[in-house]
């Protein structure tokens, strides 16, 4: 019974890290990176980013042609060096040909991580990928 349950268990992880890139399933390779590797939809280039400074950081999804479903969701997470607790904002946006967002760190803040959903809807083709930067995350705890 323990390995069968086990044998879900894997069976549900290994779906939990499929994405679909231009109607085909591909399987993730490790974490998310700050910048999506090389894909296209529709013929165009699409791409998305996630990058990060010491009190700011921004998230965007690109596509190379027009009139497409763009959007970027990111999360992120800084910390308050006044009070020493982390927060959390959360930005969504969409539009034809490219989506951004940023953040800012609230006074005293510090940026810890961004992490991103990006997605382009064309002519019933879907593309999305995750990305994730924390190049500044050195924290006290």
């Amino acid at each position: 019974m323990k390995s069968f349950k086990k044998s879900i268990l894997a069976a549900g992880l290994a779906l939990a890290v499929v994405t679909t890139i231009g109607g085909v399933a591909v399987f993730a390779a490790g974490l998310p990176q700050p910048v999506t590797e090389p894909s296209t939809l529709c013929g165009y280039g699409v791409s998305g980013r996630s990058d990060m400074l010491y009190n700011t950081a921004y998230a965007s999804t690109y596509y190379g042609g027009n009139s497409a479903s763009v959007y970027v969701e990111s999360t992120y997470r800084y910390w308050d060096n006044l009070r020493g607790i982390p927060g959390t904002m959360v930005k969504t946006t969409g539009h034809y040909k490219n989506a951004r967002v940023e953040f800012n760190a609230p006074a005293g803040c510090k940026s810890v991580s961004i992490s991103s959903t990006h997605n382009v809807y064309k002519n019933n083709q879907h593309w999305d990928a995750t990305t994730f930067d924390d190049k500044e995350a050195s924290l006290p705890y």
